[in-house]
This record gives structure tokens, C-alpha cells and sequence, in this order.
């Protein structure tokens, strides 16, 4: 079975990916909307992307692709703790690191560290924090931030580690799918949904839940891209024992437009 994620080697979802499928064949790519595209291809069997930062939010690339391919499922989902590092080809001191290259995730998750310690390097952005480790690997006086993985793929030295200004840094991963598979234990609903645009419209469609005494742990919303002013809405939905059903059938009483993105097993 073939597995893509977003690579090179050494980024996060690499990282993931070992954990997830140790001995499967690893396939990377240089985005996101890469690598779900290539699943809904058949070019590879599944995919492990990002989809959530506790201090960032929604990657919402993650989540457009999704949307605009309606046979990705979400399989499982995994959340790792993150924690960048600042690293280089030589040992340099701070102050003569001229620019920094990363992803604009792991950018802003490190914005303060940059501020106060490195004011006038340039910031550089990459596709990925591997790829951005690969660029600093033959450039001087620049360094890169990421995966500690990276050094040993790379060859860098470490400059500083624990760079992210909140340690409660965490990344949440989803594993996508073409194959609708039965998960044993499910206790999770993703899904989006649209409503007319009419006043209380979004209301009674979570009112419909509220009704069932069903637990909504998630909302946001997203454009349609279709017109101006409309948008998709993204639920996660607790299911607990006895009340599957009763989410079922009030995920049909929605007045508008509705996918279910997922029925799976949430990580604690």
C-alpha cells in the first residue's frame, strides 16, 4: 500500500506517517492539495495531512481540498505535539544568520522567538519545513526552522531548540481515504453542511442537534467559492453511546446541502 504525505522527509507529516504505517511504502509531495490529489487518483491508497494547529487554527488548504472531492473520507485522525527548532549547515551565532526559511506555519507558531532574537533576518517561506531545511543545507549564514528529523536527514546542526512561543503547540493530522471503512468504537462525526442565507437559517440547523442533546465540539466556517457571502460549515460531532441515530437523522433534516466528511474514532 502506498502512503503520501507532505514531504520531503523529515517534516511533521513524515514524522506521522512513520508512526502511523511503519512498514507501508512512504510517498512525498510537495503540498497538501498534492497529496490529496494524488488520492483521489488512485495514484496512492491513503494520505496523512494536517488539518488543525492549537495556535494557528484550521489549515484551511487541507480542508478546501477535501471539500472539492467529495469520494476523501477521513479515516482516522492523530494529533502530535510540535516543537520547531532553529537549525543551519554550520554552528552560527544568531546574530549572523541572515535569513530564515520555513513553512508560514511554523513561522507564525514561532513569531515571538524570530522577533526577539532574530529581528533582521529575512524571512523566507517554504512549501514545507523539510524542504525549507533542504534549501539551508547548501546556503550560509541562513537557517531554517522545523523538525529536529531534519538534521540528521540534512546534515544541519542544531542552533536552538523549542522555538514555539506556546508549548501547548499540537498539530492534529487527519488520515484520508477513498475506502469507506466501518470503525470499530466510532465516537466522531466531521462533516459540512450549507444553509439558505435567511435570517435564523444557521440557527435551526444546530438547533436541530441542541434538540437531540448532541454535542457539537466544532464549527467554522468556509466560502462556498461559488458567490460571494456563502459558505460551507464544518461541524465535529460527538457521538456517544445510544445517540448515533438520533445524529443521523438529524443530519437529514438539514434544509440545504450536507457531506459527511468522516465517522471515526477521535484521538484523546
Amino acid at each position: 500500500m502506498k502512503i503520501g504525505y507532505l514531504g520531503p522527509k523529515g517534516t511533521f507529516s513524515y514524522e506521522i506517517c512513520k508512526k502511523v504505517y511503519p512498514k507501508e511504502e512512504k510517498i512525498p509531495f510537495k503540498t497538501i492539495k498534492e497529496t490529496i490529489l494524488e488520492l483521489n487518483k488512485n495514484n496512492i491508497q491513503e494520505a496523512i495531512v494536517p488539518i488543525e494547529n492549537s495556535l494557528q487554527g484550521c489549515v484551511t488548504e487541507t480542508l478546501d481540498t477535501i471539500i472539492q472531492n467529495k469520494d476523501i473520507i477521513i479515516k482516522d485522525e492523530r494529533n502530535v505535539k510540535i516543537r520547531q527548532n532553529l537549525m543551519a549547515k554550520e554552528a552560527y551565532k544568531l546574530d549572523q544568520i541572515k535569513e530564515i526559511y520555513s513553512h508560514p506555519q511554523a513561522i507564525s507558531q514561532c513569531r515571538n522567538y524570530i522577533y526577539n532574537n532574530l529581528p533582521n533576518a529575512e524571512i523566507i517561506e517554504s512549501l514545507s519545513t523539510a524542504l525549507a531545511a533542504s534549501e539551508v543545507s547548501k546556503r550560509d549564514y541562513t537557517a531554517c526552522i522545523g523538525n529536529k528529523e531534519c538534521i540528521k536527514e540534512y546534515n544541519l546542526k542544531l542552533l536552538q531548540e523549542d522555538l514555539q512561543d506556546n508549548d501547548s503547540n499540537e498539530t492534529k493530522f487527519w488520515v484520508l481515504s477513498k475506502k469507506v471503512i466501518q470503525i470499530k468504537d466510532a465516537n466522531k462525526i466531521t462533516m459540512i453542511f450549507t444553509t439558505k442565507n435567511q435570517p435564523g437559517a444557521l440557527y435551526n440547523a444546530l438547533e436541530l442537534f441542541h434538540n437531540k442533546n448532541i454535542n457539537l465540539t466544532k464549527i467554522e466556517s468556509r466560502p462556498t467559492k461559488n458567490k460571494l457571502g456563502e459558505y460551507y460549515f464544518l461541524i465535529d460531532i460527538e457521538i456517544q453511546e445510544g445517540n448515533y441515530q438520533a445524529t443521523i437523522d438529524a443530519l437529514k433534516n438539514i434544509k440545504g446541502f450536507y457531506r459527511i466528511l468522516g465517522i471515526y474514532k477521535k484521538q484523546n
